[in-house]
């Protein structure tokens, strides 16, 4: 094998799968997908997912801590698949503005939900 082709295989497995030799590793829970190691949707105002926390200086911020449903395999992959389906023909730093569209981000994110309403969330 190219050494080439090992290293962008490295990436792949970093991403789509349970990436060990993260120091944050597992941030959720064992053998998580780490393919949306900062989540998409964040944040997402669910409260079924997360809620506000107060921070030392009084402000609030997300917290979706106790939140492993976008490392779920399925519906990682349904994330990726969904914003594919947007993106594909951009080069990556248009595909990057759209994502940053949080509007739209939270529309394909209801959509994966209703796809997967019976994954656990952690």
């Amino acid at each position: 094998m190219l050494e080439l082709h090992k290293n962008h295989l490295k990436k792949v497995f970093s991403l789509c799968g349970a990436n060990r030799d993260c120091k944050y590793y597992p941030c959720h829970y064992d053998n998580q997908v780490c393919l949306w190691c900062y989540c998409p949707f964040y944040p997402c105002n669910d409260e079924e997912f997360g809620e506000l926390i107060s921070k030392k200086d009084g402000t609030t911020v997300w917290s979706c801590m106790n939140c492993g449903w976008i490392h779920r395999p399925e519906v990682a992959s349904e994330t990726l698949k969904e914003i594919l389906k947007i993106t594909n023909d951009k080069n990556i730093e248009d595909a990057v503005n759209i994502m940053d569209n949080h509007e739209l981000m939270l529309k394909i994110r209801e959509k994966v939900k209703n796809k997967y309403k019976n994954i656990k969330i952690i």
